[in-house]
């Protein structure tokens, strides 16, 4: 439903229009002329009807022209592994449409997209992380003219089953660490105590530590960024301080903390099946992510708060949070046990 409506103010009344495109709500400042107003609600209304509110018909453009532009457009903020799973998952929508006019794909398209790829085996997850990929491609594209609208608008996510977080136990820590060679036991030790992302261990310099204070930054640097562009600074437990005074490059201020053999950065993948082939070794089930679900996990079974949890791992919502609220089964327990009334 379209109407205007005014809101008082010092000089008089300023009149809006109040509409909807799409589930979306819009309101837009006319002026203080009521005649106009109207004038500009009727005018809405019509095109309203036409369904291109306030856009002119797009040109006929190509699916791999906005493509092209949208990977451009994201080279200026992504990072490089985000940039490979947007080339691949384009790319791939490209070949399952099997149409390269921006105007023949439909809402019926992406949902059969969507549908092929859980249909072809590959996790909610998965396809979820892909479909955010193409939404946002076809929101830009409305936004640049290359289409009026997106037809991914309404395209739900698929439900994901929730799941535990899986976090080492002290003993498994401890275990973990003792198994690891020279150059993975520091890596593991620094990580179970500063809950560090895998990008941002690979990243961190040593200019990005203050010893003396004792904290350690995460920061963007040249042709890297943290997730959601966060700047945090997480306190330095003893054992992760012990692991950097120990560290021989510590005198090299333009360094990496934790470099490769060669004095480079670790391959990422390098590094996760280095991890992978440790666990192995001692016939423990995880992933090195795991080593940042134990750094969250025993803070909040030791009576840290989710807020503050949040704020050392560097989440955007509390939300992503709340998978720590409900640990073990025995910690609960526990905790229940200690309520009594009587």
């Amino acid at each position: 439903m379209s109407r205007i409506y005014s809101v008082p103010g010092k000089k008089g009344d300023c009149w809006y229009l109040d509409y909807a495109v799409d589930g979306r709500r819009v309101r837009k400042q006319v002026g203080r002329s009521k005649k106009l107003a109207e004038l500009a609600l009727a005018d809405v209304q019509v095109k309203l009807d036409r369904r291109d509110v306030g856009l002119a018909a797009p040109a006929d453009k190509k699916l791999d022209e906005l493509i092209a532009e949208y990977m451009r457009h994201s080279r200026a903020s992504a990072t490089p592994y985000s940039l490979r799973i947007a080339d691949r998952v384009l790319k791939q929508f490209k070949g399952f449409v099997a149409t390269d006019r921006l105007v023949h794909i439909t809402h019926l398209h992406i949902e059969k997209y969507k549908n092929w790829r859980r249909e072809s085996g590959v996790m909610a997850s998965s396809v979820n992380r892909e479909m955010a990929v193409v939404k946002a491609m076809f929101n830009r594209g409305a936004e640049w003219g290359f289409i009026s609208r997106s037809p991914a608008a309404a395209v739900k996510k698929f439900k994901e089953p929730k799941r535990q977080a899986k976090f080492f136990t002290k003993a498994e820590a401890v275990r973990i660490a003792g198994a690891a060679d020279e150059i993975m036991r520091p890596i593991v030790i620094f990580l179970l105590h500063t809950g560090l992302r895998r990008e941002e261990l690979l990243h961190l310099a040593w200019r990005d530590i203050d010893l003396e204070r004792k904290v350690l930054t995460i920061q963007a640097k040249d042709g890297w960024r943290p997730k959601d562009y966060e700047v945090r600074h997480i306190p330095l437990a003893a054992p992760a301080l012990k692991v950097l005074q120990e560290s021989p490059g510590r005198h090299e201020p333009q360094g990496l903390v934790f470099p490769d053999q060669a004095g480079g950065m670790f391959n990422a993948d390098s590094l996760t099946h280095r991890f992978a082939a440790l666990l192995r070794g001692i016939k423990l089930d995880g992933s090195l992510h795991s080593l940042r679900h134990s750094f969250a996990s025993h803070l909040v079974m030791s009576g840290t708060d989710l807020y503050t949890v949040s704020k050392l791992l560097g989440h955007s919502s509390i939300k992503t949070t709340e998978i720590y609220a409900h640990l073990s089964p025995d910690f609960l327990k526990a905790a229940v046990e200690r309520l009594k009334f009587f």
